[in-house]
Parts: C-alpha cells; structure tokens; sequence
C-alpha cells in the first residue's frame, strides 16, 4: 500500500503502552531496506543517545495508531530500544525520505499488527535521521550567554510552608539559555539547560543549604519557564514534600518527590520499582498530588486502555510503593 494513502486509515491507540523517553538509554537503528538497490543509505547502523532524538521517537511511539486488517509494507529500520535496566525492545520503522507522509512501526516480535506514525512526528524523525543534526553556520553563529552568577527559575517564600521566613530556590549554576520557536520542538520557546541546585536561604539571600538537583537525573535538565514549586506532606512525617517535573510526552511529564527536613536538607523520597513518576497533569515542572491517607494518588493517560487511570502510592517502609 502507498505510504501516502495511510493517512486515510483509522484505528484504536497504540498497544505498547506508554514509551517513557527518559527511562530510554539509547536507540540502536540498522538499515535494512526491502529493496537495498533503490535507497541510498544514511548509514548501515546508528546508536542514537541524543535526548532530544529519543523524546522525538517516544513521542511518534505513543502517538501512532492500529492499522486494522492486514499490510503489505516496506520498511527502513530495525530498531532497539534500550532501557536503563538493561531491558531491550524490537521493533521496525519505515519513513522514507519524502516529509509530508507518515511513517509505519511494527513491534518485531508482532509484525502483523501495523501502527501509523503522524506525519509531524515522522517528519522529525526523518530530519534527525536522513538530514542529520549539524550545526548549520546561522547556529555556529549565536552569541554566547555568560552565565556570572546563578541564575534562579523558581523562587519560593516558605513562611506558610514551614513557618520560618525563608526561601527554596532552584538555579542554574552552569548551562546555557537557548530559544526554539518552531512547532516542532517538544519545549518551544525559551530554554535554560545545565546543572542546576536547590538552596534554602534566608531573609538576605544568605544560603542556608544546597541540593545538588542535577546529580539525581541521567539527562541534562531543561526548563522552559519559570515555575512554582508545590508542596504537600505525601508521607505524613510533617515535613513539607514537593514535585520537580520534566518534560515526558504530550500525554503527561515526568516527576521525581523530594522533602524538605526540619534541619533544611533536602533529599529525594524514593518511589519502588519506578525512577520517576509520570502524570497527567497541567503543571510540567512542578505539580501538587491529591493526598491520601498515608500517600498520594495521580492520574496517568493509559495509551492501551485510551483513557486516564488513577494510581495510588503509600509509603511503606523507606519508599513509596504503588496500591492500587
């Protein structure tokens, strides 16, 4: 069948459940075309580690849709995904150069079920891949930004969280600021990325602690705007809780929970069997959960079953863990 006459077709969300692009440590594609003699290679095969490539393949992932009945297709790629666990996926991939179209993937293992890749999303997978991602000379051109001092995203008054008059902030100590304004781009606008800390200062801006934020995440961090933190207690010690979020997909972001203890250290409060959590929520960078006795519950968009789910998390022992 024409790749072009896919757009046509109709059918149910995706089967493979929601591809979370942070828990990805790489994509592994090898050229592998039907019909080798008519297609110029862009390469035998490519590991891909780029954040941004993996947030582009998870999103087109999680947005494509069945195909019901049967396909004659072509493809491109095997493709592996590789997650932090060790765990791989398999699956294959057609593209094509022409943008415009939308691509195919099929789940190796199930290559009679085909799902359609929106054309917006497989355009920028064909560009990441058939254009690839150098530096053109307007980019080698843009003018640097010094960094003299941090540079504070979120700043939060703490008197009606912890009865004291001081501050909880997050900043950028070593990064950059970039602008995308494209359509395409999963953070369009403004972008701060690098190392960034809390710290917990007093009614003078002197620093009463630091968190070294970034040492708890595999990717660089990027925020695209400034925020406020939310707070609740999520594991009933008295101690002020809070989210810091990251992009995850269109369906939702990814949260870590961190607390706030009585002597003003931070540390992260652990989730069992999940490095991150993901929600389905209007705040990306931080959002407050609905409180439960003894945790929270959240609300995730569950690709398979194509409707929002609630999850309900209890701490037991050291660490949240998932009840229902």
């Amino acid at each position: 069948m024409p790749l072009l006459l896919i757009v046509l077709l109709t059918g149910c969300q995706n089967a493979y459940g929601f591809i979370n692009a942070r828990w990805i440590t790489d994509i592994y594609l090898e050229y592998i075309p039907l019909d080798r003699e008519q297609k110029e290679a862009p390469f035998e095969s490519k590991t891909f580690t780029d954040v941004l490539f993996i947030k582009d393949m998870a999103d087109a992932m999680n947005k494509s849709k069945r195909i019901p009945g049967d396909l004659d297709y072509d493809y491109d790629f095997r493709m592996k995904l590789t997650f932090g666990d060790g765990y791989t996926e398999e699956y294959i991939v057609n593209l094509g150069r022409d943008s415009g179209n939308p691509g195919l993937l099929l789940s190796a293992e199930r290559s009679s079920t085909v799902y359609t890749i929106p054309v917006e999303y497989a355009d920028r997978l064909r560009t990441a891949i058939f254009v690839g991602g150098d530096q053109t000379a307007a980019d080698a051109e843009v003018a640097k930004v010094t960094l003299d001092s941090p540079f504070t995203l979120s700043r939060n008054p703490l008197p009606q969280v912890t009865g004291r008059p001081e501050f909880l902030n997050m900043e950028l100590i070593d990064g950059k600021y970039s602008e995308d304004w494209t359509a395409l781009s999963p953070i369009a606008g403004r972008k701060w990325s690098g190392q960034f800390r809390l710290t917990v200062t007093g009614e003078q801006g002197d620093i009463l602690s630091t968190y070294p934020l970034s040492r708890q995440y595999r990717e660089t961090l990027e925020f695209g705007s400034f925020f406020q933190i939310e707070f609740g207690d999520y594991n009933g010690d008295g101690n002020p809780d809070f989210t810091i979020g990251q992009y995850g997909s269109s369906n939702g972001n990814v949260f870590k929970l961190f607390t706030l203890n009585i002597d003003r250290s931070i540390e992260e409060l652990p989730i069992n069997r999940t490095p991150e959590l993901f929600v389905s929520a209007s705040g990306r960078y931080s959002v407050k959960l609905t409180e439960t006795e003894g945790g929270f519950k959240v609300s995730q968009y569950n690709n398979s079953l194509g409707k929002q789910v609630e999850i309900t998390y209890r701490w037991i022992g050291s660490a949240f863990q998932k009840v229902q």
